[in-house]
């Protein structure tokens, strides 16, 4: 048996070691477990300080190699064992060497299972490398791509700039003639009786002028409605109460538009609010309360 002098170093006693002072790999986890029963600690506090499973700590008390893996993660569950212990793990890291140089590296998924103290394994048998499948890369950034494209043209949309169907806005003005019919009514001479002596041969009466009909009046003007005066191009959808596109297409700048307000109400869409001005029933219409980024949208009843 080997015990921890004042220096911090391990010594050995007797035979228990080679001459160079060493513990042998026989005799590491037989040193681990005497100096953790000196300081009155159980292999469970060694669990929890150290964040390794019980069954390992008692694995390596017991020297049990073909229970623990070998290779990088042994030396540092060994090392870390040995710094809880207040001891120089350097003299247990060079009697451990045979167990420390191995043919095959241990995979991350073996040493990673040292840390867990959940970790279920008996013998060599560590969990595989498999269990659930990733998407590939180039998969989930193809499926990011097109869902980033729909977004945009559902956006673009939005704002008016891919409707560019043209269809031209016809104004229906009815106006109802009017004629005036002239009835000019001649009045009867009075009849004569026996008692009434006939009178005299009347003067004929001079001919009458043909009366000229008068002119028709002036239809009224029509009741100003929707209008629209375009200072730069702008897209325009308007539809009727009944659902029917009035418009729906860019009017280029200068170019005058305007609805009767028989159709009312209408639903407006302008695209570059900016440099359109709207009237409505002869009243200008203030477009910033209903814009938002540059397009506005609004009824006008």
């Amino acid at each position: 048996m080997s015990e921890h002098n004042e220096t911090g170093q391990l010594g050995l006693r007797g035979g228990d070691a080679p001459a160079s002072g060493a513990p042998s790999s026989s005799s590491v986890g037989r040193e681990l477990a005497r100096l953790r029963e000196a300081r009155g600690w159980s292999q469970e506090y060694v669990s929890d300080r150290l964040k390794f499973a019980v069954r390992q700590i008692r694995a390596l008390e017991n020297e049990n190699w073909a229970e623990l893996p070998q290779g990088m993660p042994l030396r540092g569950f060994v090392r870390n064992y040995a710094r809880l212990l207040e001891i120089d793990p350097a003299p247990m890291l060079q009697a451990l060497s045979p167990q420390l140089q191995v043919a095959d590296p241990v995979s991350l998924e073996q040493a990673s299972s040292l840390s867990s103290p959940l970790a279920q394994s008996s013998g060599r048998a560590w969990p595989a490398a498999g269990g659930r499948k990733r998407l590939a890369p180039w998969l989930v950034g193809g499926v990011m791509a097109v869902l980033a494209l729909v977004l945009l043209g559902y956006a673009l949309n939005q704002q008016g700039k891919l409707s560019f169907g043209q269809q031209s806005a016809s104004t229906d003005l009815d106006v109802a003639g009017s004629k005036t019919a002239i009835q000019v009514e001649t009045p009867l001479a009075p009849a004569t009786t026996a008692e009434t002596p006939a009178a005299p041969p009347a003067t004929p009466a001079p001919a009458l002028e043909p009366v000229a009909p008068p002119e028709p009046a002036p239809a009224p003007a029509p009741e100003p409605g929707l209008a629209l005066t375009l200072k730069q191009a702008s897209w325009v959808e308007i539809r009727r109460a009944d659902g029917t596109v009035a418009v729906s297409r860019i009017i280029p700048a200068n170019e005058p538009y305007a609805l009767d307000p028989s159709g009312a109400p209408y639903r407006v869409v302008i695209g570059n609010v900016n440099g359109v001005d709207l009237s409505w029933r002869g009243a200008p219409v203030d477009l910033a309360p209903y814009r938002r980024d540059n397009v506005a949208r609004l009824t006008l009843q």
